[in-house]
């Protein structure tokens, strides 16, 4: 059963700022040995959607602290809008808060633990939590900031700072219109995605060499993963106002 009722890409960097503060502290992608290509991964055109393609109603996700996994309310039995007011997720585990969309279409292919190979409903890990099922949509792998430790808090970016969080996430996002791009000095772009607020700002204090511009796309911005083949890399970046992107163009050939 489909029960995504929003895409849930806006909200992995408010669930680092609601949870991971409160836990042992992430590893960088040099200590994780998390490393991969940034080249796109291949998409087929007719990859088959778990979630509804425009981004409506609520997002009832919950972080699993003890594997890192983002998973939102479906499979069999998801928790209603209802009893989410109330719910808590357990030790260890945290809610989402309400994040303020960019992208205008989405497409979420399979959970993290899912083959490439997966079909139909197979392509979803649903788990168990608080009397209700979830669907698992992505992983944290580990976080870096930039241009150094120094620059972060933890999992809060400082003025100055980027956080750059490497996940997992098999998913497709299309930008149109306006939108916010970030550039850094070696080639690095991000497009924003998300908002704490709905009003997205240029206002913002970058690291040595970094921009923030809004920029008119002349034809649709289409997203992919990376890491080529079957993997499924994000870089989802976060600056010290709180606005989240997904990161689009590298500064060399693998991350990091």
């Amino acid at each position: 059963m489909r029960s995504f009722h929003r895409s849930f890409s806006g909200s992995i960097t408010a669930l680092l700022a609601l949870a991971l503060g409160g836990c042992a502290a992430l590893p960088t992608a040099r200590e994780a040995n998390v490393s991969f290509s940034t080249v796109e991964s291949p998409w087929s055109a007719t990859t088959a959607c778990l979630n509804s393609p425009t981004p409506t109603g609520i997002a009832k996700e919950v972080l699993i602290g003890a594997s890192r996994t983002v998973v939102i309310a479906g499979g069999p039995s998801p928790i209603s809008d209802e009893a989410w007011a109330s719910f808590s997720p357990g030790l260890g585990n945290q809610k989402n808060s309400d994040r303020h969309l960019l992208f205008a279409r989405s497409c979420y292919a399979r959970s993290p633990s899912r083959p490439a190979s997966c079909v139909g409903e197979d392509c979803r890990e649903i788990v168990s939590l608080g009397g209700h099922t979830w669907v698992a949509l992505s992983k944290i792998r580990a976080a870096d900031c930039l241009p150094s430790t120094a620059a972060c808090n933890g999992t809060t970016p400082l003025p100055g700072g980027l956080l750059v969080v490497v996940t997992e996430k098999c998913h497709e996002l299309t930008f149109e219109g306006s939108v916010f791009m970030l550039r850094g000095p070696d080639g690095q772009r991000a497009v924003m995605h998300a908002t704490p607020n709905g009003t997205p700002t240029t206002d913002v204090t970058l690291p040595p060499g970094w921009t923030l511009t809004t920029e008119v796309l002349a034809a649709p911005l289409v997203v992919h993963p990376f890491g080529g083949g079957d993997r499924c890399f994000y870089n989802i970046l976060r600056d010290h106002r709180q606005q989240s992107y997904h990161q689009i163009g590298f500064s060399g050939a693998t991350y990091p």
